[in-house]
């Protein structure tokens, strides 16, 4: 096989693996937009409402797990160097820990009433939820220009980070308000809330480790 002809192959398998992870990322985006229409309900205080948002979570991390799984298997399978196919398999198990995490965070808001956390920590919840969802939506834009422009990829990259710096400062407020409700309430209460806190964090910590990603790809199309 001719250095032509294998160069052809691999750019065909890289562009239907990027294909295919823009269908994957944009599962995770509606993980996170069911995340945010349950939190709202969490907000209102609303557990039946919780509850069931859920069910749309559940669907879609699932569908975005499969399609995680076809991406695995093609890479495996397909004509790619060895670095592009690590990267872009990085790509695809970190953008996938975005949506696990957010799926955990609602898990946790479906095991406690919502009436039991105060209000302002809701208010919290809600402030990262929406940052999260910004974060998927700037990933998702990257990787549509990260062939052909790779300094854009970047520009949008720097704005996830952004994002992640604020939701840590989120995180921090929500934690002392946790401290003071673990002083008043029961003890499931309180851990709950910290868990949920933790997932959200979690997850937009993901969104800056995809952006990282995007950031070494683009870097060696550059």
């Amino acid at each position: 096989m001719g250095a032509t002809t294998w160069s052809w192959i691999a750019r065909t398998v890289e562009t239907a693996v990027i294909n295919k992870a823009l269908e994957h990322i944009s599962k995770v985006i509606e993980v996170s937009e069911c995340a945010h229409k349950l939190f709202l309900k969490f907000k209102e205080g609303s557990r039946e409402g919780v509850l069931n948002s859920y069910e749309c979570v559940y669907k879609s991390e699932r569908k975005a797990d499969d399609i995680k799984r076809v991406i695995i298997r093609e890479l495996s399978e397909g004509f790619i160097h060895p670095i592009d196919r690590e990267e872009l398999i990085r790509l695809v198990l970190t953008v996938d820990d975005i949506a696990a995490y957010v799926k955990a965070a609602c898990r946790r808001a479906c095991l406690v009433d919502p009436k039991d956390v105060d209000p302002i920590i809701r208010d919290y919840m809600i402030e990262m939820i929406t940052r999260i969802v910004k974060s998927v939506k700037l990933l998702k834009e990257a990787i549509e220009v990260l062939r052909k422009e790779p300094k854009k990829a970047l520009e949008l990259a720097d704005n996830v980070e952004r994002l992640e710096e604020e939701v840590d400062e989120i995180r921090i407020k929500a934690l002392a308000e946790v401290l003071k409700l673990c002083d008043k309430s029961r003890p499931s209460v309180c851990l709950m809330a910290k868990d949920i806190v933790d997932s959200l964090e979690n997850s937009e910590d993901r969104c800056e480790d995809s952006a990282d990603v995007i950031r070494s790809i683009a870097v060696l199309r550059s």
